[in-house]
């Protein structure tokens, strides 16, 4: 369908009059320039300065170096196009955007009877791109000393540094968030002046031994506190950086890392009803969905989305590795993909296309490393454990799963150190790291412990936490509480009784611990 310039300013006229844009006098004035502009052919001249001179009412010694207004309401202008198509203008047959990179628009034409929100125009111009965006702004120095401001300067530099490290995110830069800070006092504004969807910020107090650091992350949009937390550590000016690194990590896990403050919020909000009104980049929210729900209704529809993710964009390299790490946890489940009969095979297949397209895809290396697991190849999951150590990685929950795999591998002492350290950075991890941790400590003869970790499993629905519980309660000569608990474990379970052997063994690579935990259940009548 051919654009004429009477269409495109219909079409200007009609998103100038939604709700959206008639909220923002500045928006109204931006797109309304750039788009008369172009039709007029002038766009060689849709600059920086120019639109800041003839939009924003910048003096003629505006510098763009120094000023990074234009590009702040650019992303709002993007952000605005976005919530405008997705809302009132889902039926529109003519969709103007503003490509990243540019400040020339786009007109793209859907014949009227193909408008649907899954078209491939709509996707490339509207929807794909669009990541879960957080900003760092500046932590407030309380106190007047000049040490403290240049730490907590520091803080938010090295957050938003840290951050990059996480591939489903959108970082703003820092210098962005700088600029704004002593101008913007409303969080919800702060995040539509940075078209971020969540904010970190907080407060640093310090004196001669100690330093205390607050920290919130706030859903900008509604000012909701999602994630709050305290530090306090002692501290001398010898060793600020030090502290400055340990709580970075420890901030940085809890509030994006995989498993994270954000990611959990996001997680419950519900999903879209079917897998054709989401982004590319809202795709991988099913993931998290199944995490937290792990029902066959979500895995398929998670790895539907996350199929049609992939295809968008094969450059999606989280996408590659987040579909085969579904196609690892449908298998340990016993949920058959609808897309393919080998879903271990193409896994590891798929991690290694994620890491070809960015080597620095943690999650890539973990979904290798258990895809091999359950395929018994323990050389290739080690290979992929190491290679993920020389990345330098910065995720913890990533550190706890190669953890895991670890223990599953026989190397007890260095995957329980992983373990460790992953659930002291994040609390909030999958339930699966306690069942490594009961591994570690049953192969430790430390029943006690293994049954305590076993009971952290919480999951009614996997036989692991009881058949942890009866072997190390049998190795505690509990005879009675085990042979209860086994009899337990084979009510629930009844598949047991004659593939006892071949379930316990589905991803453990270590036949010390298979023998010495099967003497166990048949010491305790299980068998």
């Amino acid at each position: 369908m051919a654009i004429n310039p009477a269409m495109v300013n219909e079409q200007l006229s009609q998103i100038l009059s939604s709700e959206t844009f008639q909220s923002s006098t500045i928006l109204s004035r931006f797109l309304k320039f750039i788009v008369e502009e172009t039709l007029a052919g002038n766009e060689a001249a849709l600059k920086e300065y120019t639109i800041a001179l003839k939009v924003l009412s910048k003096r003629p010694d505006f510098n763009p170096q120094l000023d990074p207004i234009v590009r702040i309401h650019a992303g709002r202008l993007r952000r605005s196009l976005r919530e405008y198509y997705n809302n009132a203008g889902q039926s529109d047959t003519l969709i103007i955007s503003m490509p990243r990179g540019s400040y020339v628009p786009a007109f793209s034409a859907i014949p009227a009877g193909e408008i649907t929100r899954n078209q491939a125009a709509v996707k490339q111009e509207i929807i794909v791109g669009r990541k879960t965006s957080i900003a760092v702004l500046p932590f407030k120095n309380i106190g007047a000393d000049a040490s403290t401001g240049n730490f907590a300067d520091g803080l938010g530099d090295r957050l938003s540094t840290e951050l990059t490290r996480y591939p489903e995110l959108a970082v703003v830069a820092y210098y962005s968030c700088r600029s704004i800070a002593d101008k913007i006092t409303d969080v919800k504004e702060a995040g539509a002046m940075l078209d971020a969807q969540y904010l970190l910020t907080g407060s640093v107090q310090r004196d001669d031994t100690h330093i205390r650091l607050t920290v919130q992350l706030i859903l900008a949009g509604t000012r909701e506190q999602v994630w709050a937390n305290f530090y306090e550590r002692d501290s001398n000016v010898l060793n600020l950086l030090e502290v400055q690194d340990e709580i970075v990590w420890q901030v940085v896990s809890q509030a994006a890392g995989h498993y994270g403050a954000i990611l959990r919020n996001v997680s419950k909000i519900p999903p879209a009803k079917s897998i054709h009104d989401i982004s590319v980049y809202e795709a991988i929210f099913w993931y998290y969905h199944f995490v937290n729900n792990l029902s066959e209704e979500i895995f398929h529809k998670a790895e539907n989305a996350m199929q049609q993710a992939v295809e968008a964009d094969p450059e999606y390299a989280l996408g590659w590795a987040v579909l085969g790490e579904l196609f690892v946890g449908g298998y340990f489940l016993g949920f058959q993909s609808k897309l393919t009969q080998q879903q271990l095979e193409l896994a590891v297949v798929y991690g290694k296309k994620s890491i070809k397209t960015d080597p620095f895809c943690q999650h890539g290396y973990q979904t290798i490393a258990l895809a091999n697991l359950f395929l018994h190849n323990k050389t290739e999951a080690k290979k992929a454990i190491e290679a993920w150590m020389t990345i330098k990685p910065g995720a913890a929950g990533i550190m706890g799963a190669i953890g895991f795999c670890l223990i599953c591998c026989g190397e007890y002492d260095r995957g329980f150190k992983l373990l460790d350290e992953s659930i002291h950075l994040n609390p909030y991890y999958q339930w699966w790291f306690n069942g490594g941790l009961g591994f570690y400590h049953f192969e430790k003869k430390n029943y006690a412990d293994s049954i305590y970790w076993a009971e952290k499993m919480n999951m009614p629905g996997v036989p692991w936490e009881l058949l942890l519980k009866t072997a190390s309660l049998a190795e505690l000569d509990q005879m009675a509480e085990a042979q209860k608990c086994g009899e337990q474990l084979m009510q629930q379970f009844p598949f047991l009784k004659d593939k006892l052997r071949e379930y316990t063994g589905a991803f453990i690579n270590d036949e010390q611990f298979l023998q010495n935990l099967h003497k166990a259940l048949l010491k305790a009548g299980v068998q």
